[in-house]
């Protein structure tokens, strides 16, 4: 009874000091992260300069960049964009990429990683309690003389080692919040990871549908000139054309079937990407892509109106530049926090047994209570080099999210730049096939009535068949340009009729 009565009075005169040092480390004031500042003006600067998409007034920027929607923007798809295709296969696509790829999957884990660096940087600001236990024996088989008369100890220990370094300047609040930002990067980084693996997968499924589209627009043009051939043969027999006609349909037939082996090999190799992006086997895809060689491209989505720059704030790769910038900042502030004292508090009690010769001396209890300020004078330089090591961190986040804005703020020129000139170039084509289309009708009309001659179709043909794989692909590239698009935004906008085949509305 008399140690629990010895340990009670050991606690009685710790709390005293505990609770005078969590008042000093309450008082002590921690200093906000340098990043923080540095990257809101960075983000006002750059996205106020940015006017809003498709001529709408310039919204006003937030001051530091969103991590939940925005008032006014709930408007805006944020979620399953890849649904607005309207296309079965496609959802298969991505569901199965979500589950399975492999970078989802480390993203994953970087995610755990830094959840638990979390966790690491918070234990720094509580005490750190040991249970300890030891024993000594001390004994010789030696005679009294040479003994001394020392006697056979035995001695046996335990009990509770309390030790707490008091955070009185915001070192270790430093580090669970450099630890806390790295977990919001790597969480946008999983983001980003997931975007960039949907947007793949889109953009691998639509150059692949793109590739079937041209294949039929091969193999009817090869059957169209099929037809042509037999019909000069014909003429042939009867005296209406030479053999150097044939021998120029026999070409022009073989130049448009050997367009066919690189479009199969894109199909092949697009399917193949398809399986390694949703974690399977190439191959495995095949059956249920083949079935969507026959159906049409969907039409691609237009951009709504007034979209604004704040839309550049979610993308995932521009929030985790802002986090790292955060996290370099919190990190700054923990470098120079080993320039000021650190304040250690210990305690130690417990019980303790000792037999002395064949005496049994009995139990009793024993304590120990400890407070240590320990002020830097001298550490060859080490302290600087870590505040100097830190600033230059800093300086490269901050580098590196200002790289990442304009970065974010190009590609999404680039893609509506992409869209306005591919619906412009859209409806001009779409004219000159139907152009085409109607001078082959006459072509072939003449030439059944031997008022023209094969060298005249076979132009019209040959003319015929670059506008409509150049549409095809246009077709193609509108898809792709979309998914860029959504993948520069962070993934979805207002919704807006699709595009079809009339160019979309110029910027001012």
């Amino acid at each position: 009874m008399k140690h629990v009565q010895r340990a009670a009075r050991t606690v009685a005169l710790l709390a005293p000091v505990m609770v005078l040092a969590a008042a000093l480390a309450g008082c002590a004031s921690t200093v906000p992260a340098r990043g923080a500042t540095d990257a809101d003006a960075t983000a006002t600067r750059q996205l106020a300069a940015y006017p809003s998409f498709r001529g709408a007034t310039r919204p006003d920027v937030p001051t530091a960049p969103a991590t939940a929607a925005a008032p006014g923007t709930a408007a805006f798809d944020d979620g399953a964009w890849w649904r607005r295709f309207d296309d079965p296969v496609l959802d298969q696509l991505v569901d199965a990429a979500l589950a399975a790829n492999h970078d989802v999957r480390i993203a994953l884990a970087r995610v755990e990683q830094a959840r638990a660096g979390v966790d690491l940087a918070t234990s720094r600001l509580l005490p750190s309690i040991d249970a300890i236990g030891a024993r000594a024996r001390d004994h010789t088989a030696y005679e009294e003389a040479v003994r001394q008369r020392l006697p056979d100890t035995d001695v046996r220990r335990g009990g509770l080692n309390v030790s707490w370094e008091v955070d009185l300047f915001g070192a270790a609040r430093a580090a669970r919040g450099a630890a806390a930002a790295d977990l919001l990067a790597v969480e946008h980084a999983r983001r980003g990871a997931q975007l960039a693996v949907i947007s793949e997968v889109a953009a691998q499924y639509f150059t692949l549908r793109g590739a079937h589209a041209r294949l039929a627009i091969v193999d009817s043009l090869v059957d169209s000139e099929q037809q042509t051939l037999r019909l000069t043969e014909l003429r042939r027999a009867a005296g209406q054309a030479s053999d150097f006609d044939v021998d120029r349909a026999q070409a022009e037939l073989a130049t448009t079937e050997a367009a066919r082996p690189p479009l199969r090999a894109l199909v092949d190799v697009a399917g193949y990407r398809l399986a390694v992006l949703t974690g399977r086997s190439p191959g495995s895809w095949d059956a249920a892509l083949a079935a969507t060689a026959n159906a049409p491209l969907p039409a691609p989505l237009a951009v709504a109106p007034g979209q604004p720059a704040e839309l550049l704030q979610r993308r995932p790769d521009l929030m985790a530049a802002e986090s790292q910038l955060r996290a370099a900042g919190f990190r700054d502030d923990e470098a120079h926090a080993d320039r000021v004292p650190r304040l250690m508090l210990s305690a130690l009690f417990g019980t303790q047994w000792t037999a002395w010769n064949a005496l049994d001396l009995g139990r009793t209890g024993f304590s120990n209570l400890a407070a240590t300020l320990a002020l830097p004078l001298y550490a060859g330089g080490r302290i600087q080099a870590g505040i100097d090591a830190a600033n230059a961190r800093q300086s490269e986040a901050l580098a590196g999210y200002e790289k990442t804005i304009l970065q974010a703020l190009e590609e999404v020129e680039s893609s509506l730049t992409a869209l306005n000139n591919d619906a412009a170039r859209a409806q001009d084509l779409d004219r000159s096939v139907a152009a085409r289309e109607r001078t082959l009708g006459r072509a072939r009309a003449l030439y059944r009535e031997g008022e023209a001659d094969l060298l005249v179709v076979l132009d019209v043909e040959r003319g015929l068949l670059a506008n409509r794989l150049d549409r095809a692909s246009l077709g193609t590239d509108q898809l792709l340009a979309v998914v860029q698009l959504y993948r520069a935004l962070g993934g979805g906008w207002k919704a807006a009729e699709t595009v079809a085949s009339t160019p979309a509305p110029q910027r001012n």
